[in-house]
């Protein structure tokens, strides 16, 4: 009963059910592809700075997304088409392009010292997209 009633608000308020789905998958891609920005910044070597990006740059495009690179593996797997392709909101979408230029940025950078201070930058691009509470899952820091 009350997921109809969710449904019909929603209907109501002019979102549809499947606006919010993909709202709710661009939220999870996106806050997967904190927690590898957050790696990336704390790779020990330039290798582990871009392969982290690249699952950074995996999760805002999906995987029939340019850009995508599956040899370097898809931590966004199977949780919907890429965050800026689903997300709705046009301000979101618009965030998640200027977080993919950074990153794309980073994955260009050979130099670890300026690599990781972009791998920084689009955590906190991204955190501040999220409300800064996306990486707050119990400081897994494993890599």
């Amino acid at each position: 009963m009350l997921m109809r009633i969710v449904a019909a608000l929603l209907l109501v308020g002019g979102i549809s059910a499947s606006a919010f789905a993909a709202d709710d998958a661009a939220t999870k891609e996106a806050s997967t592809a904190v927690m590898h920005a957050k790696f990336s910044a704390a790779s020990k070597d330039i290798s582990g700075v871009h392969l982290h990006l690249h699952h950074v740059v995996n999760c805002l495009v999906g995987k029939d997304g340019a850009g995508f690179d599956a040899s370097a593996g898809d931590p966004c797997q199977g949780m919907g088409n890429g965050a800026i392709n689903d997300a709705t909101d046009a301000d979101m979408k618009s965030t998640l392009q200027d977080v993919l230029a950074e990153a794309q940025k980073g994955l260009a950078d050979n130099n670890l010292d300026s690599a990781q201070a972009t791998a920084s930058d689009v955590h906190d691009m991204l955190q501040d997209l999220l409300g800064g509470s996306s990486d707050s899952d119990g400081d897994n820091d494993s890599m």
